[in-house]
């Protein structure tokens, strides 16, 4: 699949990390074209300016933050791929690049590798994925999707009321992810993970389960799930489990998140609830006819 060359932002002040972008571009397989800002007014003109895929942004740049750089064009609509940086880090400071959506925060000194596995992640999340989300609640497929949808990854996403209607839908189309609920009437989660992998074999299924059971998750596993989320689950949840499906490094901002360090955030999969058993009875019907 051909990739339009990427336009990356690199905010420091310093020379030599400028330099230093500029050659990992170099030797990157990918085209890269890459665009120096000296300070924070810099910066957030050009983001502000759009057209930017990728930006690694100096945490500390004079005249203004690039914390308040990034913040500024984020509420202007700036959705630019961010990884922050800096000498020294605090949990306030992870707390606002997760607030500001940036993807990774680097500690420097990194090395080239450590960039080249985050240009690896952003390559792959411009390759369209189809994803099949299979629950037999309304409910926990809107969430989910409503997740996936809001993530970095491009996804068409399309769901399934039950093991057999996801079946179906495998005999009509393939799909890289999918999202696999382990109780639901007719064919369980197990049951139809290996129907599924029978199908696809290199399918990557997330099972899901409203019972945090060691044993479960480990029959899941046994059974070529590729990763196991117990409801409730938050978007760091998702990010992982997706992350890891598609054998990419689960950036730190990412993979120490936990609720307990954050009050803030609420579950975005809630557990099973019957509110939209009726409904969803219909649908199933209606995939039935």
């Amino acid at each position: 699949m051909y990739l339009p060359p990427i336009r990356m932002l690199v905010a420091d002040d310093s020379g030599a990390v400028q330099a230093f972008f500029k050659d990992v571009a170099d030797r990157s397989p990918m085209p890269i074209e890459v665009t120096a800002a000296n300070t924070g007014r810099e910066c957030m003109s050009l983001l502000g300016q759009g057209g930017f895929n990728l930006a690694f942004v100096n945490v500390n740049l004079p005249e203004t933050s690039g914390m308040e750089a990034v913040g500024r064009a984020r509420a202007l609509g700036d959705k630019t791929f961010v990884v922050l940086m800096s000498a020294n880090v605090t949990n306030a400071r992870l707390d606002v690049a997760r607030q500001l959506n940036a993807y990774e925060y680097l500690v420097k000194p990194f090395t080239a590798a450590d960039v080249n596995s985050i240009l690896k992640t952003y390559k792959r999340i411009m390759i369209p994925m189809a994803t099949l989300i299979v629950d037999d609640s309304r409910t926990i497929r809107r969430v989910i999707r409503q997740v996936l949808e809001s993530g970095m990854f491009r996804l068409s996403i399309e769901e399934a009321v039950d093991g057999e209607t996801a079946l179906r839908r495998f005999k009509d189309g393939s799909f890289d992810i999918v999202f696999l609920d382990y109780a639901m009437p007719g064919l369980n989660g197990l049951q139809t993970l290996d129907a599924i992998l029978i199908k696809q074999p290199k399918a990557k299924v997330i099972m899901i389960s409203a019972m945090p059971d060691a044993d479960l998750e480990s029959q899941a596993l046994a059974h070529g799930a590729i990763a196991f989320l117990p409801k409730p689950f938050f978007n760091a949840d998702v990010s992982r489990a997706v992350h890891k499906a598609l054998g990419l490094k689960i950036p730190g901002l990412t993979a120490n998140w936990s609720p307990e360090r954050d009050a803030r955030q609420q579950a975005i999969c809630p557990a099973d609830d019957d509110q939209d058993k009726a409904a969803d009875d219909n649908d199933r019907a209606l995939t039935w006819a």
